[in-house]
Parts: structure tokens; C-alpha cells; sequence
């Protein structure tokens, strides 16, 4: 039987110089460590059959590699931490973690890491059987945002609530019986996310587009606020980096990311609290200050508003 995991790891895996080793990482899935030649770093992966697969992995490299692999067509999305993004898929992307889509063709793929670099990523991979015959008979709608989207999470765009999944994936170690249930549940959620963001998108860009210099614009307030959302945000500031009036920037803002700027920050703000509440060391006050509000109640009442769960039910009822 042909399986994701034949078609695309193994190839790859094999290329770049993984062994199979027992299974040190997870209770389920199989696990790879690199020849100590080439550097360090281990690759794991959960695949079904010939729908889809997670994996997890982290690699450091001794020295330059280049290799080609060619690849049935196939959706993959990552959260890359890297030491050298723009090498990643070869996106020119300018953070050290990203979220990034890639949309793969019946194609050959080159892959090139320089001496040095280091990435971690947390990623799942859909081969067309997932998404043009299994979604189709399980869900009516129309797919066509899915591809769509995956193509446009390029690195520069931040979907807060696609990052945590992939993180709650990293972090969770469900065991053998129940892994497949796990997920999938996950796969699809991320799945889901990511069909919504595109319609979005694709309504974005059916409308009358912004000129290119005040994209650039709005992106340098998104900057800001990603790197700054822990903090008091004015108006004022944001409309100075934006070189734009108030109602400008704030109509923009909206059309262009689907939001407006203040349930930005708070969506922000809540997914940072829901990495910080996996770590039982932080109590819910120093999670609240931490991630930008004075007032506990204040924390509270936003966090539940996007999430459904107060902090402490999100706490208990999230592995």
C-alpha cells in the first residue's frame, strides 16, 4: 500500500541522512536521528496511511547540503523556528518563527541548508487524497480556500490560533490507543482554520485592493504589534507608523486582515495565555500581567470570550 509517509518522508528522510531509531520521542509514530556526519537533530512523524501526517523534528547542520527530491503533489504547513529563515523553502521571510505554507506539484524540489543553520519546526502534511476525496465526503463546501490559504501563509502572515495547535501537537504525547483520535481532531481543526482564513482572504482580494505602499505600511503596524502587543498600544503610535489618519488605518487595518486592530491584540494576548497556561508554574494573575492586562477580571472575561473557558477550565481541560 502506497503511504504518505513512502512518498514523501522517506525520500527525504533518507536523503538528508535520518536513521530509524526506537522511538525515544513519542508512545506512537516513528522516530529518526541524523547521521552525526552531516549534524544533529532527530525527525519524528505520525502518519495515516495516505491522508496525512504530523511531525515533529529539529536539525543543526555541520556543513552545506543541497540535494533534490522529486515529490507527488501534497499541502504542508509548518511553525518554523530557524536561524536562517530565508532558506526556509525558500521564502524570504523575516522573523526567526514563522507560520509557512507550502503547495507542492507533481514537481522537484531542492532543498539547501548552509553550514550552521539550525531549524525546529512542528508541521502537518495533507496529500491530495485528504483534501479532494476524504473533506469532500465527510463535509459539503467548497474547498478551494484550503489550497488557497496554504499559499498564502507565506511567512509574513500570523494566524495566532493555527501557531497554538501546532504547538499543543508538539507538546502532547497521547498514547498509542488514542493517538489517531488525537490527531486527527488536531488536523482537522488546523484544516478548518485555515479554509475560514482563506475565504477570508479571497474576499480580501476580490475587493478593492490597498496600493502596495500602504500594505507596506499596514505590515510595519503589524510588526509593531506582534512584537509589542504585551504592552499599552496608542492609537497614535500606530497611526505615526503608519503614516495614515486614524479612520484610515483602522478601515484598512480591517480590510486587509479581517480584524479590527484591538481583537488583534486581544487574540494575540490570548494565545500567549494559552502557552503560559500549559506551564502550571505561572499563576493566573502573573499571566494576566504578563501578557498585558493590569486587571485579573479584565483577563479573564476576554480569555473566555475567545476561547469559551475561563483560564482555569482552559488550564484543566487542555492536555
Amino acid at each position: 500500500m502506497n503511504t504518505i509517509f513512502k512518498q514523501l518522508y522517506f525520500p527525504y528522510l533518507s536523503k538528508l541522512g535520518y536513521y530509524p531509531l526506537e522511538n525515544v520521542y513519542s508512545n506512537c509514530g516513528l522516530y529518526f536521528e541524523l547521521d552525526s556526519s552531516i549534524g544533529t537533530g532527530y525527525y519524528w512523524v505520525y502518519p495515516v496511511d495516505n491522508l496525512y501526517a504530523v511531525a515533529v523534528y529539529a536539525l543543526n547542520i555541520k556543513s552545506d547540503i543541497s540535494f533534490q527530491i522529486e515529490h507527488p503533489p501534497f499541502l504542508c504547513l509548518g511553525n518554523y523556528k530557524t536561524s536562517n529563515p530565508q532558506l526556509i523553502l525558500g521564502s524570504e521571510i523575516t522573523s526567526s518563527e514563522s507560520l509557512l505554507g507550502y503547495v507542492g506539484d507533481d514537481d522537484v524540489y531542492t532543498f539547501t541548508l548552509s553550514k550552521g543553520t539550525w531549524v525546529h519546526n512542528v508541521a502537518i502534511t495533507l496529500t491530495p487524497e485528504f483534501y479532494k476525496e476524504l473533506l469532500p465526503s465527510r463535509y459539503t463546501g467548497d474547498f478551494q480556500s484550503l489550497t488557497y490559504g496554504f499559499s498564502r501563509l507565506n511567512g509574513h502572515e500570523n494566524v495566532p490560533e493555527i501557531a497554538m495547535i501546532l504547538k499543543q501537537i508538539k507538546a502532547f504525547q497521547p498514547s498509542r490507543d488514542i493517538a489517531k483520535m488525537y490527531y486527527e481532531s488536531k488536523v482537522m481543526e488546523i484544516v478548518s482554520l485555515i479554509i475560514q482564513w482563506g475565504k477570508n482572504q479571497l474576499l480580501f482580494s476580490a475587493s478593492d485592493s490597498l496600493p502596495d505602499s500602504h500594505l507596506h505600511q499596514l505590515n510595519e503596524v503589524l510588526t509593531y504589534l506582534n512584537e509589542n502587543y504585551t504592552n499599552s498600544i496608542s492609537l497614535g503610535t500606530l497611526t505615526k507608523i503608519a503614516c495614515m489618519s486614524h479612520n484610515k488605518l483602522t478601515n484598512s487595518f480591517k480590510q486587509t486582515y479581517g480584524s479590527t486592530i484591538t481583537q488583534y491584540i486581544q487574540s494575540l494576548r490570548v494565545n500567549k495565555a494559552k502557552e503560559m497556561l500549559l506551564d502550571s508554574n505561572w499563576k493566573i494573575g502573573e499571566i494576566a500581567n504578563e501578557v498585558g492586562y493590569k486587571l485579573h477580571g479584565s483577563f479573564s472575561e476576554i480569555f473566555k470570550r475567545y476561547t469559551g473557558l475561563t483560564p482555569n477550565e482552559f488550564r484543566k481541560n487542555v492536555p
